[in-house]
């Protein structure tokens, strides 16, 4: 069961950028729904202060809930999750305190719903198996506050059945938000797993078509600069001082061009398609070669999608990669973009915030800083 302890929006960050939006639907249909049964159950409700403070709570709950699920932000820790449960829970205590000893029905208590909703708005966000402790935990708090009922709901029953009737929503709720996490998790990595397979089993023929390419080119490097001087030779019949000057200057700059070729990295194929000019590549270390692929991916994308919408100009771009020890990890390194003369800031944002939302979820400590007209995009990886 490797898949419940692993977050959904990692193991498929795009999907998890496509359906960000339902956690504040969730969110809003848990406060809808308090609303609506707040005011129909009004008669109900001795303390209107501490229903209107539970209402709040859980709208404040839903907000933070909601704002974390943002592709811009895309990040919601055990802390912050936890706490938003927390103040989901306590909005069903306050909801039960307003009417406490005035309470009918406990299926009629908003509570339970709104903890529920808010639980399985995380399915993207958090562990499977963290979805159903913290569930488990909320049911038993809402069943506890509701079998203390007992004495004064309208249908005489014994608490046990209370105690289920308030706790079976959440647990329903956060069973399938973890179901559907741990099946997204586990196709997400099936996937992974294969693709990876596939590209091992391709791997020598795609370097043997590559280095086929490079012969070819080279050849025709070759073929450019000695048939002229093979020609000239045999017309005249001689070889003199001028052609074994020539000749060495020809096996001296194929010599650079192999050289250059075998040094070639993906930062330097992608600034000769973007446009960038040269030496604005800042990485003596080579560190950019221990970047993963999706990050190496997401990167490039992103890069390129600027250019395309012209909302940056290539000649005006760098890239550095420079370690940054930290106390946690040595090997920690840094990888900065940096892009002058941005004027259209708002849409430049736009356009890089699924991008974002990706790389926050891959590396998480993703940033972006504008000053003046100069955009800095920031982010972290494992250089070891």
């Amino acid at each position: 069961m490797p898949t419940l302890d692993r977050v959904p929006g990692r193991l498929d960050p795009i999907g998890a950028t496509a359906a960000w939006s339902l956690a504040p639907f969730t969110g809003g249909l848990a406060v809808a729904y308090a609303i609506v049964q707040s005011v129909v159950h009004a008669s109900e409700v001795i303390h209107p202060e501490m229903a209107a403070l539970a209402v709040g709570a859980l709208c404040g709950a839903a907000m933070v809930l909601a704002i974390a699920a943002h592709p811009s932000i895309a990040r919601l820790d055990r802390t912050v999750a936890i706490a938003v449960v927390a103040t989901a829970v306590l909005a069903a205590l306050l909801s039960a305190a307003s009417t406490w000893g005035h309470n009918r029905l406990v299926q009629d208590d908003w509570g339970q719903i709104g903890v529920g909703l808010l639980i399985f708005g995380m399915l993207w966000l958090r562990p499977p198996l963290e979805l159903l402790v913290m569930g488990v935990s909320s049911a038993l708090i809402v069943g506890v506050i509701a079998a203390d009922q007992a004495g004064s709901l309208h249908i005489v029953n014994t608490p046990w059945v209370y105690l289920v009737v308030a706790a079976t929503p959440v647990l329903v709720f956060a069973a399938a938000a973890a179901t559907c996490g741990a099946v997204i998790s586990r196709f997400a990595s099936e996937w992974s797993f294969t693709a990876r397979a596939g590209m091992r089993v391709l791997g020598p023929e795609f370097r043997r078509f590559e280095e086929a390419e490079v012969h070819r080119a080279q050849l025709a490097e070759l073929r450019e600069l000695t048939l002229p001087l093979l020609a000239s030779v045999a017309a005249r019949g001689r070889v003199t001082e001028g052609d074994i000057e020539a000749a060495a200057r020809a096996a001296a700059w194929l010599r650079e061009r192999a050289l250059q070729q075998a040094e070639t990295t993906w930062l330097d194929r992608l600034a000769l398609e973007t446009g960038m000019r040269d030496g604005r590549i800042d990485d003596p270390a080579r560190l950019a070669l221990h970047l993963p692929a999706q990050e190496r991916a997401v990167v490039s994308a992103c890069l390129m999608e600027l250019v395309r919408l012209g909302l940056i100009d290539p000649s005006n771009t760098a890239i550095s990669v420079s370690r940054t020890p930290t106390a946690e990890s040595s090997e920690r390194a840094r990888f900065d973009l940096h892009v002058d003369g941005v004027t259209e800031w708002r849409r430049a944002r736009r356009a890089i915030r699924p991008f974002f939302s990706i790389l926050r979820s891959l590396s998480g400590d993703v940033t972006s800083t504008k000053v003046g007209t100069t955009m800095t995009v920031r982010f972290g990886f494992e250089a070891a």
